[in-house]
């Protein structure tokens, strides 16, 4: 998530009108193992209503850009998994992220749905799509589109209701294939997973199956001075393998943070936006298509899924703002102690598939917080890092730890503690440079340095009441 917005620091009296919300139950738990998986799944496209009295901004980069044309339109896409009783929904929507309170809006608009436990509602995290969080707004301004948030919560439940229509009975196989000279960090150290990871249903009646694609890099192919709406290289990778397996095809962020993207594969980016993107989509559509059925292994139909709510200190005064204004919808509750005297409310869930986990993580997490490569050291307090999560899944007899981020909630960067650094003058508000001349911009973006230690020890909690 890339925010250009300045900010007053007046936040005093506003935090006076603020509403402390329920905490919520704290836990949820399912598990079920049957003789099969089934699975079932629906798109439906995201419509901007031309007739809209209100600006269409796009997200990721500047203030007030409004969207200038079209070269693919977003989409709400659904699949439903279970072993053969009720099931659990993803819902993944092309956009820059949603928070907590436009998930709760989706998730009402399915409540009288049959045979789900629980609906999970993540974004690709487009660069090049409308903002659906209201911070590319003029300054100070919600610069969400009311009648673009009706259309998407609409598709998203669409979508979700023609995945209930269409359960069948299949196979599960999990594979992944190393990409090579994709990815710029441009964030020291240089860390990042290379891996494209797919999950593929195969119809037992012999008809179309549906696959996700997990892979960790933000969607910014087109970059910063594009205004063109796009659902950017996750659109162009899955309409293509689509069209080559008749499989419908989903794409899910994994550890973008710090900050994780795709190379610039042109000279001019600017001039040759659109140039970047097919390149940058036509080697993931190739590496995609590498993957062969010798690579994939077959998953028994044993499902477990637990949702873990949690509550992170609000450090950062720029997004209590943003909730005061009515920008932000996130849960906030009273929490002594945190900068702000406010947290905010939110989940991390986990989702087994046999022997895989996959982490459904409200945020954007470096890469190093999930392999515990190497870190960071700006901070100079010198405090500890969580244990990776990758060594708690082994721990618990994970094989494989896939990741999902933005999912049910935005808290945004979620930086090792070792290496978080805010300018002494503005904290959270102006970015600011390490001794070695690095640049901390992630830190403007996040809630505070507490967040990647209870995502761990949250984590923790969720893989041992899966019972691994």
């Amino acid at each position: 998530m890339k925010r250009s917005i300045l900010l007053s620091t007046s936040i005093i009296f506003l935090t006076l009108i603020l509403c402390a919300c329920g905490a919520g139950s704290p836990s949820f738990k399912v598990s079920a193992n049957g003789e099969s998986w089934y699975f079932g799944f629906g798109a439906e496209k995201i419509m901007p209503n031309e007739n809209s009295a209100q600006p269409l901004y796009i997200a990721g980069y500047n203030s007030a850009l409004s969207i200038s044309g079209v070269l693919d339109h977003c989409t709400a896409k659904s699949i439903y998994i279970s072993t053969g009783g009720s099931g659990i929904l993803l819902i993944g929507i092309d956009c820059i992220a949603l928070d907590s309170g436009t998930v709760k809006k989706i998730r009402a608009s399915l409540s009288d749905i049959k045979n789900v436990d629980y609906i999970n509602v993540y974004s690709t995290h487009t660069h090049a799509g409308p903002d659906t969080l209201g911070l590319w707004g003029e300054t100070g301004i919600d610069g969400k589109n009311d009648d673009y948030m009706a259309e998407l919560i609409k598709a998203a439940e669409a979508c979700a209701r023609k995945a209930m229509s269409n359960i069948k009975s299949g196979s599960l196989f999990y594979s992944k294939t190393e990409t090579k000279g994709m990815f710029r960090d441009s964030r020291d150290p240089i860390v990042t997973d290379d891996n494209l990871y797919q999950l593929r249903f195969c119809a037992d009646d012999g008809t179309g199956g549906a696959r996700i694609y997990f892979y960790g890099a933000h969607a910014e192919s087109l970059r910063g001075a594009n205004s063109l709406l796009s659902r950017d290289f996750p659109g162009k990778l899955c309409d293509s393998m689509e069209e080559k397996t008749g499989d419908m095809c989903m794409f899910a962020p994994g550890a973008i943070g710090g900050l994780v993207m795709t190379k610039e594969f042109v000279y001019d980016t600017t001039a040759q936006a659109v140039e970047n993107l097919e390149i940058t989509s036509n080697k993931l559509i190739e590496y995609a298509s590498s993957i062969t059925s010798d690579m994939e292994r077959e998953l028994a139909p044993k499902l477990s899924f637990v949702s873990e709510k949690f509550t992170v200190p609000l450090d950062n005064p720029a997004f209590l703002l943003y909730k005061t204004l009515g920008i932000l919808t996130n849960d906030a509750v009273r929490y002594p102690g945190s900068a702000t005297g406010y947290g905010v409310r939110t989940e991390l869930n986990l989702l087994m598939l046999d022997d895989i986990a996959i982490a459904l993580i409200p945020g954007e997490i470096f890469p190093e917080l999930i392999s515990g490569k190497a870190y960071g050291n700006a901070n100079p307090e010198k405090p500890e890092n969580p244990k990776p999560l990758y060594d708690i899944a082994k721990e618990h007899g994970v094989s494989e730890l896939l990741i999902i981020g933005l999912a049910n909630d935005e808290l945004g960067y979620i930086v090792p503690p070792s290496d978080f650094l805010l300018n002494e003058k503005l904290p959270y508000i102006e970015r600011t440079m390490d001794h070695k001349g690095e640049d901390h911009y992630e830190e403007t973006n996040s809630v505070g340095p507490q967040c990647a230690p209870i995502i761990a020890e949250t984590f923790e909690k969720a893989i041992k009441r899966t019972g691994k």
